[in-house]
């Protein structure tokens, strides 16, 4: 719970860092050092409305430490049905000592009545237990298929020097270069210096974006500076986050965030977040700060709660209108079975079938069936959670429908090939598929 920027965080809560911090595999940390663990844990979600809590989503984590897996399943709270099924994650790990890694990574959505594999992610490791490969595999409608590979290569430290990745081209059904990042390290392996992406075009690679950290004596960021390329060898600023530290220089106080003027040439300051922490190194509150006529003005705020022996109990979200403190939401922590049953089945009361065809281009059908009346939208997003399109968007009959969609996005310029998402949402509910657009 302390955030102290570690490469490699101790975990003294498994079940509650993992899901949050599984990005970290993605810049090649796949290992974390485990001091102890929480074998069963529920996260409780709720919104501020007409001054009472109402609860929105469930997130329960089990850690069985007999083959070492966690399953964390997400449920969503109906008003008229009560809590459904939304999805799910299996994790697999391998264990040395107190080290532990992962080797898969399995992702479910609920369909109304069991769960579907939707895409799984598998990691490999080389004689000194350094992540070398990460597969994955999705589904999009007639099960699992190869959709990127990641390749590392590492320093002495078991840090990444490059990260390859490579996705799959569905006209060739071949892997093609995508995108790479290359780890420039300063004398000490673990001191990160540059982190510089590049993006694969027209048969090279082009650099695209640059981090670069400046860290004081315990490695952590001072700062991070975000450039792009403007060229191949010119940069151009945007955005900066600078890092106080307390006195051990191990725990943030302040995070501040700001943006480049292209205008005047200059840092523009734009947020600030200021943290305060328990005597156990606990984060006690976040304070969020904006910038307004050139003064700083309290946002918004995170009050965390803990029991006795550490583990948190709630997350308060406050906002601060009119002078005042306005709760917005609230995450309550449990750590004994009270509630939701992990099997728990959802009431089937609508459905949304698979586009036909798919892969398509230019045009694709979506069907879906309503089993009661109520307010319908369909979305389109892309792989970036971007939405594209809004193909329905009123209120609508019980019974079967279909629509077609022409690869066309709001502004009705055509998209892109690649891989989309498309979610019906009705009363609070919504199911969400995958379709590829192939020019």
């Amino acid at each position: 719970h302390s955030l102290s920027g570690e490469n490699k965080p101790d975990l003294k809560n498994l079940g509650n860092l993992f899901p949050k911090n599984f990005h970290a595999v993605q810049t090649g940390i796949s290992t974390v050092q485990v001091s102890s663990y929480i074998p069963y844990q529920e996260e409780l979600k709720q919104q501020w409305a007409n001054d009472n809590w109402v609860s929105t989503q469930k997130i329960i984590t089990t850690v069985d430490t007999s083959n070492w897996t966690m399953v964390v399943i997400y449920s969503i709270n109906n008003p008229q049905t009560g809590w459904q099924n939304q999805s799910k994650l299996e994790y697999y790990f391998k264990v040395t000592g107190t080290t532990l890694g992962f080797l898969q990574l399995k992702m479910y959505a609920f369909s109304g009545a069991d769960w579907k594999l939707q895409a799984q992610m598998d990691f490999s490791y080389d004689a000194n237990d350094f992540l070398i490969l990460v597969n994955q595999q999705m589904d999009f409608g007639a099960g699992l298929m190869p959709y990127s590979t990641t390749t590392y290569t590492n320093n002495s430290a078991g840090l990444p020097l490059t990260e390859t990745i490579e996705q799959i081209n569905f006209a060739t059904f071949t892997m093609e270069n995508y995108r790479k990042t290359t780890y420039l390290y300063n004398l000490n392996p673990k001191d990160l210096q540059t982190e510089t992406r590049s993006d694969w075009r027209t048969n090279q690679w082009v650099d695209t974006l640059r981090t670069s950290y400046k860290r004081n004596a315990n490695f952590l960021p001072t700062t991070e500076l975000y450039q792009t390329f403007t060229a191949p060898s010119t940069l151009q600023n945007l955005n900066q986050y600078d890092y106080t530290y307390d006195g051990s220089n191990s725990y943030v106080m302040v995070r501040l965030y700001k943006y480049w003027d292209t205008n005047t040439n200059n840092w523009i300051e734009s947020q600030k977040i200021i943290y305060t922490y328990s005597a156990t190194n606990n984060v006690l509150s976040a304070l969020d700060q904006r910038i307004d006529q050139n003064a700083w003005k309290d946002e918004s705020r995170t009050t965390n709660y803990y029991s006795v022996d550490d583990n948190i109990t709630k997350e308060l979200y406050e906002s601060y209108l009119s002078l005042t403190w306005v709760n917005q939401g609230q995450s309550l922590y449990s750590y004994n079975p009270t509630s939701v049953e992990n099997g728990a089945i959802t009431i089937n009361d609508f459905e949304l079938s698979d586009n036909f065809p798919n892969p398509f281009n230019p045009t694709t059908s979506i069907n879906y069936e309503l089993a009661a009346e109520g307010f319908v939208t369909l979305k389109v997003f892309d792989i970036l959670g971007n939405e594209v399109a809004q193909l329905v968007h009123e209120f609508k009959a019980a019974g079967k429908y279909q629509i077609s969609f022409d690869a066309k996005n709001i502004s009705s310029q055509q998209l892109s090939s690649g891989t989309y998402f498309y979610q019906l949402q009705t009363e609070g509910r919504f199911r969400t598929k995958k379709m590829v657009l192939l020019r």
